[in-house]
């Protein structure tokens, strides 16, 4: 399945840092895996304190020591996403032929056939939304991760656009050539129906990790549980031990009371096993209540526990970016060992292919892991070929 949010790689992370800070007046060099960063004093970034700072890039905590981690989940990049989106949360990319490469599918990459020729015919405007996202994970009590995804879809297909996402997470490679921003046009309520999907995409593809992490947080709560089920035995088990010790004690004053030949030492007896008494009953008390508690699995704490231990997951949209782009027909001449042919499929320039293209003979959709082959000029998938070992 191809993803349809793309996660922000460290080489990303890295890029973007060093670009934005850069526009914040600061200086960025690289020595070995670490960002050093002389601040002016008249640095637009309030993040970083005048001086130098260095940003060490790795997830790593003893590659970090007390420098600052760099990483697309750490605290840094995550303040500096932040505060570079208050400048310019929202942009519009207008995507021409002239500007953006033929993107081949994963079907034909992968496949073993030649491309002799390409040719792409736009025949009408389309626009797509991107949008940055920051999705926190987090338990009341010891989990917290933030993931950053990408992800793209037409604004009036909703299609998820992954091969967008990734180009715009492309734009951050050192040879890469920027994007040249314009001023939204995009209406609100399209926007908002755009956000709904997208991040529909993104909770898809992050579900996995979600999942890891509410493992563990069951795994947590689960051994709490255990532990405090064994607290509550130990508890039970001291106060049979102390009902008994008090019972015991009980029956020696009744028996020193009947002996005693003085009235003051009778009476004395006497108060001291009605004292008893009293503690006895507060412990049958404390011991039926939690006989009680046991026997129904601990309920109160239990719940008190799981509360604790809930998942609770945000998605919020960082940068939107409007982009208009041409959807037309992508013309692939395509040949291998004598065989021909040649496919026309939905394309969109920047975005890749807009539609699927499934086999002639087992109407199977071609994938990267079952790519295209040619067989007596007649396309279909490696499954289907003749010669597939």
């Amino acid at each position: 399945m191809t993803d349809t949010a793309i996660a922000v790689t460290q080489t990303a992370a890295e890029r973007f840092t060093e670009l934005y800070l850069e526009t914040c007046g600061c200086s960025v060099r690289t020595h070995e895996d670490k960002l050093v960063v002389d601040v002016p004093e008249t640095a637009s970034t309030a993040l970083l304190e005048p001086g130098t700072t260095t940003l060490v890039c790795s997830a790593d905590p003893e590659r970090t020591g007390n420098d600052r981690a760099l990483n697309p989940e750490s605290e840094t990049f995550q303040e500096l996403l932040r505060e570079a989106t208050t400048h310019a949360p929202v942009g519009r990319v207008d995507l021409t032929e002239t500007d953006t490469e033929i993107r081949l599918p994963d079907w034909l990459v992968e496949s073993d056939v030649s491309v002799a020729s390409t040719q792409f015919q736009p025949y009408y405007d389309r626009t797509a939304v991107a949008g940055l996202f920051q999705v926190g994970v987090e338990t009341v009590s010891e989990y917290q991760t933030q993931l950053l995804r990408v992800a793209a879809i037409d604004t009036t297909s909703h299609t998820a656009l992954p091969a967008l996402a990734d180009r715009l997470l492309g734009q951050t490679t050192p040879d890469s050539t920027p994007f040249e921003a314009n001023p939204p046009t995009i209406d609100e309520d399209v926007v908002r129906t755009s956000l709904e999907s997208l991040q529909e995409h993104v909770v898809e593809q992050v579900e996995p990790s979600i999942t890891e992490i509410r493992e563990g947080a069951t795994r947590a709560a689960h051994a709490e549980q255990e532990e405090y089920r064994q607290l509550q035995d130990q508890r039970i088990d001291e106060l049979e031990t102390e009902l008994s010790r008090v019972t015991e004690k009980i029956e020696e004053c009744s028996e020193a009371a009947e002996a005693a030949d003085e009235q003051t030492e009778r009476l004395a007896k006497l108060q001291e096993r009605k004292e008893l008494k009293t503690e006895r009953d507060e412990l049958q008390a404390d011991l039926q209540e939690l006989r009680e508690a046991r026997s129904r699995g601990f309920p109160e704490k239990r719940q008190e526990i799981n509360d604790r231990h809930s998942l609770h997951v945000t998605v919020e949209p960082l940068t939107v970016t409007e982009y208009q782009y041409e959807q037309g027909e992508l013309e692939l001449n395509v040949s291998n060992a004598g065989d021909k042919a040649s496919i026309r499929i939905g394309y969109g320039n920047g975005v890749g292919i807009t539609e699927s293209l499934d086999c002639s003979r087992c109407e199977t959709t071609l994938s990267s892991e079952n790519p295209l082959r040619l067989h007596n000029d007649e396309i279909c998938c490696t499954h289907c070929h003749p010669h597939t070992t």
